[in-house]
Order: structure tokens, then C-alpha cells, then sequence
């Protein structure tokens, strides 16, 4: 069999929050379905905002040299992500959005993607908002540019209502859905 490599992204400020503890959740069951894998802090990382340049129209790469090569490496050669970010202010996180505003590097002048498609994605989330729905759109939003760049995503899991770091653990069905759901990324 084939390793696969599943790498998560943790776009929340809170090492142990509870969008960590839920990429985590999802990493561990891609590892004991036998993944390899691995996961960035984005706000440990160096990652600056795009500069419009439109460099990456003409060659296909970023002019800027920071940790977002590590990002583009990452998405080039895994085969399947998480995804997570809490919502801050009706939005993700403004170091998930600068992730996802660097991607456009990615992106061909015609719009095609230069990742290979097929990759498999699951996206996590936080809000202190108990509505579930409250933010649907956010989340469907970044479906829509995970599509665009050909990727399957298995599924959306958003704790809501928790505040406190760690809070999440006390949604066991969450916890295990999400485990479950890291554990068949590849199904």
C-alpha cells in the first residue's frame, strides 16, 4: 500500500484551541488509518500579504521568499488537508486569510490550478456563536476555492458555542466525527 501524506493547517492564534484540537482530532485518524502526517502553526510561520505584483501570472511561483513555500510544497505533494480556522469578526482567521490570499500563486492566468486535483480535504472550524448555521457561508465560501483547485472535500466540522480553549472536548460526538472523518479522508 501507498503511504499517503495528510497535512493540517492550523489557521487560530490558540496552540490547544479548539480549532488545534479538532485538526488534531482529524490528524490522528488519518494516522491510524496509516497517514503520514504533519501540521503547521500558520501563526508561527513567516507568511506576509500578497503584493498584487502579478508576478505569479508569468512564472508559476511567488516573488515573495517566506514560509509560504513551505505552504505551496505542502499542497503540491500531500494528498489530503485540513483545513481549520475559528471564526474571528464573521470571518476566518486573518492568518488563514492570508494563506488563502497567497494561493493564488497557484492559480494559472486561465484559472486552472497548478495542484494536481483529486486531493482530499477536510475543513474544521470554531464560533463562539451557538447558531450553527451562522457562518455556513464562510465555510462554503472556502469549499468553493478548495473545488477550484480540484479537491474533494469530504466534509465541514465547526464546534459552536465554546469559547475557552479546549471547550470542543466536551462535544464528544464532534470529537469522534471528526476522527472518523480523518480516519475514511481517503474512502
Amino acid at each position: 500500500m501507498i503511504e499517503m501524506k495528510v497535512v493540517g493547517f492550523v489557521g487560530s492564534p490558540r496552540k490547544n484551541g479548539n480549532t488545534d484540537v479538532l485538526v488534531q482530532q482529524v490528524l490522528d485518524g488519518a494516522a491510524e488509518a496509516g497517514a503520514d502526517v504533519e501540521k503547521f502553526y500558520i501563526n508561527e510561520m513567516n507568511i506576509k500579504g500578497c503584493q498584487g505584483c502579478t508576478y505569479c501570472r508569468e512564472v508559476d511561483g511567488c516573488k515573495l521568499k517566506d514560509d509560504m513555500g513551505k505552504v505551496y510544497d505542502a499542497l503540491k505533494n500531500a494528498d489530503g488537508f485540513v483545513f481549520g480556522s475559528p471564526i474571528y469578526f464573521f470571518q476566518f482567521t486573518s492568518q488563514m486569510r492570508q494563506v488563502i490570499d497567497r494561493c493564488w500563486a497557484l492559480v494559472n492566468p486561465d484559472f486552472s490550478s497548478r495542484i494536481a486535483g483529486g486531493k482530499k480535504a477536510i475543513i474544521v472550524g470554531a464560533q463562539g456563536n451557538p447558531e450553527p448555521d451562522a457562518f455556513k457561508g464562510v465555510f462554503d465560501e472556502f469549499t468553493q476555492v478548495l473545488q477550484m483547485f480540484g479537491m474533494d472535500v469530504k466534509g465541514t466540522f465547526v464546534d459552536v458555542g465554546h469559547h475557552a480553549p479546549g471547550e470542543v472536548k466536551e462535544n464528544a460526538g464532534l470529537m469522534e466525527q471528526a476522527k472518523v472523518a480523518g480516519a475514511q479522508i481517503f474512502e
